[in-house]
């Protein structure tokens, strides 16, 4: 789990990374909203924990822009108790919403479950998006009812982009996911095989281009 916490209370932050690390978790923090953007478009995470009382901006207007270029799950952590503030975020993209103070427990357990609910695996070792159903331990993929017939690098691009539906993947990430983090080979690697694979997902699933920072797998016509 890649969790990026975007909280300017450092030692919330230290309480909290200190349970994520025992948990095998790999916690990032971000302590303003600019740098809890920037950090969001630029890397890959499953969960963002987000503070609504920031230095420099509103959590409630992060979580709009977060929204315009990620489906991650975003999980609000407050000192706001009133329900306008919990209807607010919810309103503006947030999965759950939970108030200071709280318990550890209940925090790992809300993370989790917005997880679950975002990015659900339909079997242990299956992954679905869209048209695409992935058998991971057998490295079978379907396209409705006919198997596409891919390389094992096609396979472990399409995994990491399977794992992270509709989240932007800068090219980084998925040379580290997919090739490894000793990998040396051409630096183009990563589009050849993404060109390669788009030649698989003619339908209604595809990769988009995001200008500037990666791809992006997407359900639905290309616009």
């Amino acid at each position: 789990m890649r969790i990026l916490v975007i909280e300017d209370h450092q030692e919330l932050w230290q309480w909290m990374a200190a349970e994520f690390r025992h948990r095998g978790w790999d916690a990032h923090h971000a302590s303003s909203a600019e740098r809890g953007i920037m950090m969001a478009r630029h890397g890959s995470y499953d969960t963002i924990l987000l503070d609504i009382m920031l230095p420099d901006q509103s959590g409630l207007a992060v979580c709009q822009t977060l929204r315009q270029f990620t489906r991650v799950s975003i999980l609000m952590v407050t000192a706001r108790s009133e329900i306008r503030d919990r209807v607010q975020a919810l309103n503006d993209g947030a999965d759950d919403y939970l108030v200071k103070p709280f318990a550890i427990e209940e925090l790992t357990a809300r993370i989790e479950a917005v997880h679950r609910r975002r990015f659900p695996l339909i079997e242990d070792d299956v992954l679905e998006w869209g048209e695409l159903r992935m058998f991971i331990h057998q490295r079978v993929v379907h396209r409705t009812d006919q198997e596409l017939r891919l390389s094992r690098r096609e396979f472990d691009l399409l995994k990491v982009f399977l794992e992270h539906p509709g989240q932007v993947m800068s090219r980084d990430i998925l040379l580290e996911r997919a090739w490894g983090y000793d990998f040396y080979g051409e630096s183009n690697v990563v589009d050849v095989t993404v060109r390669r694979l788009r030649e698989h997902l003619t339908g209604t699933t595809h990769i988009g281009t995001v200008r500037g920072l990666g791809y992006i797998l997407n359900a639905g016509p290309p616009s």
